[in-house]
């Protein structure tokens, strides 16, 4: 993750009154007590690296005035890459954006440096700020402290001890590896960046800052028809379903792949239950092979993909490929398998549930929106290997709302928009057979 150099900015649109000194406290206060943003990585190499205690600027609350609060947000996330680095210290970061026309409207934004923390480690995170922001000015003091004890009380474990802590009785290495090694993948339309074109493609994009692509999508016609058919599915496998159709229909519509094919892509799974986030800060994610065939109606793409997503939740197949992660950074591979993997697309989903099912998240504001929003700068071409295809973070909220945001491509962002006008199809074409 230190190499890919991933800013993720997750964006609380609230309508309401924000005390910005109260909330400066509570950021500071937080941020402040949790021991892994008190340290720097010393890299030399990714099987020789540590952690270093490091010294910051101070823990400053960011306040924006804006005319448009979206535009700020898009402009915020341009300009993520400047908070670390050059001697600042500054692994997660807040800024209140607030409409100058109208006070009450604003977006908490939050940025945090992947290298620390993942987007659930940074929703534990930020939930504490708002618990002691929430107890503070409804004068609950021991409230605010528990808050307080709960971050001071995260500690990280290293990739090998998180996955002793995480193996259950049944969990077959073995036969994870041999599921691993006979499942098909496949990326008829080549967007996996192959490993030669990576240097000359990064020294490309260097030279340029990307502000994120984002569409909002209304869910509901096309989740109550996979329901219909398949009421245990999933937001999240709909919505998989919508992006792995519309990689296919762009394949057979602007790549010469014949319809019928199969499309292959890589999910993001959390191995920490809500209860271990609490306790523990740090990556602790899996990324999964998913194929499906893309012409498959939409129900049964949507419950083919839920499906595996059981199954590797209870084969623990998500464990056993954060553990072969860990063995590959020990012999210094991470990043070949990456960039040679048949895979279309990564996905991943940061829904915060708290925010999602709070209409007042904090205090004296009406819960609005979650959006997202992702810079990187890959530092080597190991980094960029780790993101050399297509990103897609998933944000839910309120009244199935999508925020379906893309990370930048490295290849050309003409790609991204196309890929986002065919999954934009595939919503459109079923809100209006609706």
């Amino acid at each position: 993750m230190s190499r890919a150099n991933i800013f993720f900015t997750s964006g609380y649109r609230l309508y309401g009154d924000v005390d910005v000194a109260a909330l400066q406290e509570s950021y500071a206060v937080i941020v402040g007590a949790v021991e892994k943003f008190q340290h720097g990585l010393r890299f030399q190499a990714q099987n020789d690296y540590a952690w270093c205690e490091a010294e910051g600027e101070g823990l400053t609350l960011g306040l924006r005035e804006c005319d448009d609060v979206d535009t700020a947000f898009g402009e915020l996330c341009r300009e993520s890459l400047s908070f670390h680095g050059e001697q600042r210290h500054c692994p997660m970061s807040l800024t209140l954006l607030r409409n100058r026309h109208d006070a009450r409207d604003v977006i908490l934004a939050q940025t945090c440096e992947h290298t620390y923390v993942d987007a659930r480690g940074a929703e534990s995170v930020l939930n504490l700020i708002v618990d002691h922001y929430n107890a503070t000015l409804r004068g609950d003091g021991a409230a605010a402290s528990a808050a307080l004890a709960a971050a001071r009380n995260m500690s990280t474990l290293s990739g090998h001890d998180m996955a002793g802590l995480l193996a259950g009785a049944g969990h077959d290495r073995d036969a994870n590896l041999a599921h691993l090694q006979a499942y098909p993948v496949a990326d008829a339309g080549q967007f996996a960046i192959q490993p030669g074109q990576v240097p000359d493609l990064l020294e490309q994009y260097q030279r340029q800052r990307f502000a994120p692509l984002v569409r909002y999508h209304d869910i509901a016609s096309l989740l109550q028809a996979c329901r219909a058919q398949y009421p245990e599915v999933t937001q999240n496998s709909v919505v998989c379903a919508a992006l792995a159709k519309g990689v296919h229909d762009i394949n057979v519509a602007q790549r010469g792949v014949a319809s019928g094919h199969t499309v292959s892509f890589k999910m993001l799974s959390d191995l920490l239950a809500p209860s271990m986030r609490a306790q523990y800060c740090g990556n602790y994610i899996a990324f999964v092979p998913v194929s499906v065939d893309g012409s498959l109606p939409m129900a049964e793409l949507a419950k083919a993909i839920h499906d595996r997503i059981r199954h590797f939740k209870e084969s623990q197949l998500d464990l056993t490929i954060f553990k072969l992660t860990e063995e590959a950074v020990d012999a210094a591979l991470v990043g070949q398998e990456a960039v040679t993997d048949p895979l279309a697309f990564v996905v991943t989903n940061w829904n915060n549930y708290r925010f999602l099912g709070d209409e007042e998240y904090l205090h004296g504001c009406r819960s609005v929106r979650h959006q997202s929003g992702v810079n990187i700068a890959p530092k080597d071409a190991l980094g960029a290997g780790l993101v050399n295809r297509p990103v897609m973070v998933i944000n839910m909220s309120a009244k199935l709302e999508l925020c379906l945001s893309f990370f930048p491509s490295l290849r050309a962002q003409e790609e991204n928009l196309a890929v986002a006008d065919a999954i934009g199809a595939v919503f459109a074409q079923h809100d209006a057979t609706a």
